[in-house]
């Protein structure tokens, strides 16, 4: 099934990806305040410190540097990716164009 691609539709999904990006951050706060809190009060020791690391050597790269940061994540690079298909293919075609291509010739 065709569609065609707009300038709206590329408005649209850089939208989505910047709702995903600031749900992401703010789930990320969440659960980094609740280990934080976790650790402070009660519940120390080996188990305590090996949350602290798996949360600051995995989960931290892996939603911060690897998905939300603005430079060389997932999201910038599919934010790019929609630039550039904008940039690339709606932005550099003669709207011109399409009216000579619809009546070629002046015909009719």
């Amino acid at each position: 099934m065709a569609s065609i691609l707009t300038s709206a539709i590329i408005v649209n999904a850089k939208s989505s990806v910047s709702t995903y990006v600031s749900t992401t951050q703010q789930l990320y706060s969440e659960l980094q305040s609740l280990i934080n809190n976790l650790t402070a009060s009660g519940f120390m020791g080996d188990a305590a410190d090996g949350y602290k690391e798996f949360f600051n050597t995995k989960v931290t790269p892996a939603v911060v540097t690897n998905l939300t940061e603005p430079q060389g994540s997932l999201t910038s690079g599919i934010n790019g990716m929609l630039d550039t298909i904008k940039e690339q293919l709606l932005d550099s075609v003669d709207p011109g164009l399409g009216k000579l291509n619809q009546n070629p010739g002046g015909q009719g």
